[in-house]
Parts: C-alpha cells; sequence; structure tokens
C-alpha cells in the first residue's frame, strides 16, 4: 500500500488509529495486537499477497532461531550464523540476482519473481537480522511471543523505510499502548502532516528538477547541471527525512515511540557527523553487527581503516544492486578514513567546513541516482563545459508539479508580457525555498515539547491539504526501493 495515497491517508490511517485505541484500552491487550498484525498484513500484502508467504516463513524462522539462541547458550553463535545467512540469501536472491548476472553472459535469462518480494525486505532483513544478534547477546527476553514478533515485523509505520527497529524496544510498547493523549495525537498528527508535506510538495517538485536533468545529461548547461544535482540532494532529504516524520508521527498518534532515524544531516561539519545524522539506525546497525564484530577501532589504525571501508561499501550495496552505489560508498568510506587519519591536524573554520561536507555529498549523490556510471560521469561533466549562465527555461519549466503548471501557465496568458517573466521565475524559487528550509527546526524535535497552537493548526491543515490535492503524479518513497 502507498502512504502517500488517499486510501491510506483517508482511509487505513484513520481506521487503524481509532481501533487501535479502542482495543488498546481493554484487559489484556490481546486484541489490539491481533487488530495490529492483521493490519500490517494488509499493509505489506495489498500490492503483492503472494509475498506474504516469503514474509511468513522467513519470520517464522528467524523468531524460532532466535528462542533457539535463548535457550542454547552453547550453540548460539553457529545458530546465529545459519539465521544470518539464510536471511542473506533471501535478500541476494531477490535484490542481487539480476547485478549477478549481468556481469555473467547469462544476463536475461532469469530474473527473480518480483511479486514475491516483500514490501521494505531489506529494512525487514536487517531487523530480523537485530533480533537473532540481540537474541545472541541476551538482549531480549523470553517474554517475546511469536504475536510480538510478527506484529513488529508488519509495523505499518516502519515496514516501507523503516527505522529499522528492534523486537525489544518495540514490542514492550505494542503490549503495553500508552493511556490516550490528545497532546499526544496531536503531536504526531504535526509530525505526520508535516513529513507528507515534505514528500510530496517539495521532494515532488525537486524530483522533477531532478528526473529533467538526469533525462538530458548529456546536453545540459552547466547551471542547469549544477541545479540538477541540488534538486536531487534537496528531493532525497526531503524524501528520507519526510517518511521519517511520518512514522514518528504515526507511531506518536498511537502511543508508541519509535528510534530518531534523521536529524538534520545537512547541518553537519563532516561526513562522521552526517552518517550520526542521517539514517541513525543504519548507522546503528552496521556498528552493532559489521563494523564492532570486525573489530571497531580496537586493533590499530590499520584496521580500524579496513572495518570502515567494509562498512561503507556494504552500506552502498544494501542501498541496490549496481556500481553507482558502491562508488557512492567507497567515497563516504575514502572521506572518513581520510577525516579519521587527519583528525587532530587539521581544523577548518565551520562555515567552509560545512560547505566542503555539503559539496562532497551532493556530488557523491550523482553516484546514487544516476542510471549509471557513465550518466554520472557525463553529469559531473557537465560542471566544467563553459557558459555559465542563468537556468535554462525548460529546466524551471519542469520544476512545479502539474497543476502548479497549469496555475503558472494560466498567470502567463492572463498577464502578458509581464507573464512569462513569472512562469520562468517562480518556480526557480522553489530551490533558495527548499535550501531555507533546511535550518527549520526538526518536526521531530518539536514534537517532544509541543504545544498546540492557531499557527501549528493551520500550518498542519495545509500540509495535509496540501498533499491530499497533489498525490496524484507523485512517485513512491526513494527508499521504499531499498
Amino acid at each position: 500500500m502507498n502512504v502517500q495515497s488517499h486510501l491510506f491517508v483517508l482511509v487505513y490511517l484513520p481506521l487503524v488509529l481509532v481501533l487501535w485505541r479502542v482495543l488498546g484500552g481493554r484487559a489484556g491487550q490481546s486484541a489490539a495486537r491481533i487488530f495490529l498484525l492483521c493490519a500490517g498484513v494488509a499493509f505489506c500484502g495489498w500490492g503483492s499477497p503472494l509475498s506474504l508467504a516469503v514474509l511468513g516463513a522467513e519470520g517464522a524462522v528467524s523468531y524460532r532461531l532466535g528462542r533457539r539462541i535463548l535457550r542454547e547458550r552453547s550453540r548460539r553463535k553457529p545458530l546465529m550464523w545459519a539465521g544470518a545467512l539464510l536471511l542473506l540469501a533471501v535478500l541476494a536472491f531477490f535484490k542481487y540476482t539480476g547485478f549477478v548476472l549481468s556481469l555473467t553472459p547469462l544476463e536475461g535469462l532469469f530474473a527473480p519473481p518480483v511479486r514475491l518480494m516483500p514490501l521494505g525486505l531489506s529494512f525487514v532483513t536487517f531487523q530480523q537480522l537485530l533480533w537473532l544478534r540481540d537474541c545472541y547477546d541476551g538482549e531480549v527476553g523470553e517474554d517475546v511471543s511469536p504475536l510480538d514478533y510478527a506484529c513488529c515485523l508488519t509495523f505499518f509505520a516502519t515496514a516501507t523505510c523503516g527505522p529499522i527497529t528492534r523486537v525489544g524496544e518495540l514490542a514492550p510498547q505494542l503490549r503495553r499502548p500508552a493511556s490516550f493523549s490528545w497532546d499526544g495525537l496531536a503531536a504526531g498528527l504535526y509530525c505526520f502532516a508535516l513529513g507528507l508535506g515534505k514528500k510530496v510538495l517539495a521532494a515532488g517538485i525537486f524530483a522533477n528538477g531532478a528526473n529533467y536533468g538526469y533525462a538530458n545529461a548529456g546536453s545540459l548547461a552547466p547551471m542547469d547541471a549544477a541545479l540538477t544535482i541540488l534538486c536531487y540532494t534537496l528531493q532525497i532529504y526531503f524524501d528520507f527525512s519526510g517518511y521519517c516524520d511520518m512514522a514518528s508521527g504515526m507511531a506518536r498518534m498511537m502511543g508508541i515511540t519509535l528510534p530518531v532515524n534523521f536529524n538534520s544531516p545537512y547541518r553537519a561539519l563532516s561526513i562522521k557527523s552526517f552518517w550520526e545524522r542521517w539514517h541513525i539506525t543504519l548507522s546503528r546497525f552496521f556498528c552493532r553487527c559489521v563494523y564492532f564484530p570486525l573489530g571497531g577501532s580496537r586493533k590499530g589504525t590499520a584496521v580500524t581503516c579496513r572495518n570502515i571501508m567494509i562498512v561503507f561499501l556494504l552500506s552502498g550495496l544494501w542501498h541496490g544492486a549496481g556500481w553507482g552505489f558502491l562508488i557512492w560508498g567507497a567515497l563516504h568510506g575514502l572521506v572518513q578514513v581520510a577525516q579519521r587519519l587527519l583528525k587532530g591536524k587539521l581544523s577548518l573554520p565551520k562555515p567552509l567546513a560545512w560547505a566542503l561536507t555539503f559539496l562532497f555529498v551532493s556530488a557523491a549523490w550523482v553516484f546514487f541516482r544516476a542510471d549509471s556510471v557513465k550518466q554520472a560521469l557525463t553529469m559531473l561533466s557537465r560542471l566544467f563545459a563553459g557558459g555559465w549562465g542563468l537556468p535554462s527555461e525548460d529546466f524551471a519549466a519542469a520544476l512545479p508539479l502539474e497543476a502548479m503548471s497549469v496555475a503558472f501557465s494560466f498567470i502567463q496568458y492572463s498577464l502578458l508580457p509581464g507573464g512569462m517573466g513569472l512562469v520562468y521565475w517562480l518556480p526557480l524559487l522553489f530551490i533558495p525555498a527548499g535550501l531555507a528550509l533546511l535550518a527549520c527546526p526538526n518536526p521531530l524535535a518539536q514534537a517532544e515539547r509541543f504545544r498546540p497552537t492557531v499557527g501549528k493548526a493551520v500550518l498542519t491543515t495545509l500540509c495535509l491539504v496540501g498533499s491530499v490535492l497533489f498525490f496524484s503524479g507523485v512517485a513512491t518513497f526513494i527508499y521504499a526501493n531499498f
């Protein structure tokens, strides 16, 4: 089910919230969890019911292995490795078969059945790996029931794009829903509305600019190429931060607290700081399950640098099967290694440190977004083609959402000849507006000390109504593809 759809926002979510609160107020809480599981199954299997068979079989095996790890301490390591290899094998089959075959003469002869691929498979796989790791370390109790585990894997707020939750931090909240609070409901709705607005309105606009630029990468003028790169930098920011706000808002309305997954990463003064703010739960997973087991930073500089590179190469591979993702991960890893080696030897003024960090992150996103390494290099080369000037009219015209374009066209034909200037400049103003929004307070931080006001009520209403009106033509979340 698509989170940014009329069905989800106007029917599914209100129904789930009401029934969760009604059933959660009864003794035992079992009815509430059974309902939540049914709601999660409907959400995950809406577009592909057959995928539930894969998710159910995988979840049943990982749950049983985790329980055995808790009880059979002498065999916990082989059991954990067996479960991890099984989960990774399923993930590799669905996500990387095509990429591996593309390196052989067998390309095109076989493709994994997409209809069987569970929604958010990467996130669910890492959630199950964390479960096995927590069982191995004895950080979960025997009180996690199959119902608890199934509810965690199918929880609709995190199924699509995370955050990557630990069963031990989510299951107790599902067993004991917090008492209803109008302030909690208002804070959650505020986060959800702002997140939805970020995704549908902001990310949708910048996606148009990025799509236009990458579709015409070979012929872009330098200014158009620079704005294309900036548009994708803003698109993925509003796309991912928008969903994190939505997920936390939905959970908060249910009386559930999710781990913080996004904390203004474009304010970072270094790449290390960037990864402490961007996809925080993914970094937590790799630290816990890869970096620390490899020795972390305890075995000398050379081993530490090796471990950093392994983590970032795996991070790139997790995001997608393609050379561009691997290059993106390698670039971040190399800069992290360089910063570690130069720690204490180089100090930059904060404005310069921020600018260099932002420029590097934006340039690295090119390999992440491009359809091929060749296209990425072409895009970067257009920056040095010479002939810098104003953005082209075609680029400006590509930015607005469809309904906005209609409105701008009306202005153009109604205000001749001044309309032409408005139609050109109004869309371009979205870009400085998007940059200005980066400095706004994080909605999740606002929710912690939330106090309802008329201004917040108006903003919430505008974001909800505006998003619902602009749903058509907006693509799914970028991270839903991972």
